[in-house]
């Protein structure tokens, strides 16, 4: 009767164990930060990542995920998740990949992290797993 309760127990428990493994959260794609932020960090498992994977390929990834909404015309993002630029305010783009960011046109911070505008517009700047996006909305 005890080895009985022993394998039966031991059984429960790694059933426990793989349910439990089985349902660990999905790391999400996008952040949004609030409705003046949205951060992407990019995932292989989202969008098989190349050197030739741009922003613009991630994010509309995303769309088709329904985890971001943005609209664009002449190479700009005008609108993310419904928040469209108005009179000097508009979408700017940051990263943290050195080799695409600089601070000449300005830095954001992120949990205690400076992040350089990028050099590169959406359509043209390849990504990196690794490396995060953050897209702010703001006034000048």
């Amino acid at each position: 009767m005890k080895k009985l309760f022993t394998v039966y127990a031991a059984v429960l428990l790694a059933v426990s164990a793989a349910a439990f493994a089985a349902c660990a959260p999905r790391t999400p794609a996008t952040v949004t930060l609030g409705e003046n932020a949205v951060l992407i960090t990019p995932s292989s498992e989202v969008l098989g990542i190349t050197a030739e994977t741009t922003l613009a390929d991630y994010m509309d990834e995303l769309v088709s995920r329904n985890e971001l909404e943005y609209q664009a015309a002449d190479g700009m993002i005008t609108s993310i998740n419904g928040k469209a630029q108005e009179g000097s305010s508009y979408w700017m783009l940051y990263t943290d990949d050195a080799e695409n960011s600089n601070a000449d046109w300005g830095t954001a911070e992120y949990e205690g992290k400076t992040y350089l505008s990028a050099t590169l517009g959406y359509g043209l700047l390849p990504i990196k797993e690794g490396c995060t996006y953050i897209w702010l909305y703001q006034t000048f």
